[in-house]
Formats: structure tokens, C-alpha cells, sequence
């Protein structure tokens, strides 16, 4: 009994249900990251003197994706059209935002983790670090950074993998 065109038809549906099964999964996990962002700049708002654009940038960086992810659609039939320009300028937008975020959360992540980390006070107002934030907060704000950076370079790395695989077929 010989493999036939069956077997080969079975193998290119289970590989496209796999992909679907990744990709939806891919989705929710980026859409639950998009709103625990959201939440957790929600709840320290006003509460992370350290740097108060940290809340902010979470809440941001959770909106945006959400948002224009609606113009996601494409229709092959249309040229260059108002969702890629949407599409391009989120893009520029994420990625100058993610460069803000790594300038207000890292430096003060590794304030608030140092060994000599002393938070001002009354009584101690010469070598100090003025304000103060949940460290639980600090994590999660760093964590998310650090997720964001490494979604951006494999991002990255698929579309020039896109391109490239384009550019050699034609």
C-alpha cells in the first residue's frame, strides 16, 4: 500500500490547523498582555512617584495594539489604502513608545533593585532616589518591556524573512 495524494492532503491540512491553532493562541495571549497592561497602569496610576510616565506608557502600550488591530484586513484587491497607512503609523508609533517605556522603566527598575537603594526621606535627603514605586509594579512594568522588545525583533525577523523569501522568487 503506497502513500497517494491522500496522505500529502492530510499532512497540508493538519499543518494549516496547526498554524491556525498557533496563530489564534498567539492572538489571545497578545490581547490578555494588551489588557493586563491596561489594569496594571490603571491601578498604580498615581501611585509610582518614581517616574509617573511608567503607569501611563502601560496603559498606552495596551491601548494602541487593541485599537488598531482592527485594521489588520486587507483586501488583495485594493492597492496602498487608508489601513496601511493606519497600519505604518501605529507601527512607528509602537515602536517610538517601546523606546520611551525602555528609557522610563529600565533606568529606575535598576534604582529600585540596587544594593544602594535608599529611598529619600525625612531624615535622609543627600544620596537618595526621590519617589518611590510598588516593586510588584516595577517587575511587571520591566517584564512587559523586555516581552515587547523581544515581540518586536521577531516581528522584525518575519518580515525580512517575508521579504526576503519574496525578493528570491521573483
Amino acid at each position: 500500500m503506497g502513500r497517494g495524494k491522500g496522505g500529502e492532503e492530510y499532512c497540508v491540512a493538519c499543518g494549516a490547523a496547526v498554524l491556525c491553532c498557533c496563530v489564534t493562541v498567539l492572538a489571545v495571549g497578545l490581547a490578555g498582555l494588551g489588557i493586563a497592561k491596561i489594569v496594571m497602569g490603571a491601578i498604580y496610576l498615581h501611585h509610582c512617584d518614581i517616574e509617573k510616565m511608567i503607569p501611563i506608557y502601560l496603559i498606552v502600550s495596551g491601548v494602541v495594539p487593541l485599537f488598531f488591530s482592527s485594521f489588520s484586513r486587507r483586501d488583495e484587491d485594493r492597492g496602498f489604502g487608508v489601513a496601511d497607512i493606519c497600519g505604518l503609523l501605529a507601527f512607528l508609533f509602537n515602536t517610538a513608545w517601546l523606546v520611551c517605556g525602555s528609557i522610563w522603566v529600565y533606568p529606575n527598575y535598576g534604582k529600585l533593585t540596587s544594593d544602594q537603594y535608599v529611598p529619600c526621606s525625612e531624615t535622609v535627603k543627600n544620596q537618595c532616589v526621590r519617589g518611590t514605586c510598588s516593586m510588584t509594579f516595577m517587575t511587571f512594568a520591566f517584564s512587559m518591556v523586555t516581552i515587547d522588545w523581544i515581540c518586536f525583533g521577531l516581528g522584525m525577523a518575519f518580515l525580512a524573512s517575508v521579504y526576503c523569501r519574496a525578493a528570491c522568487r521573483d
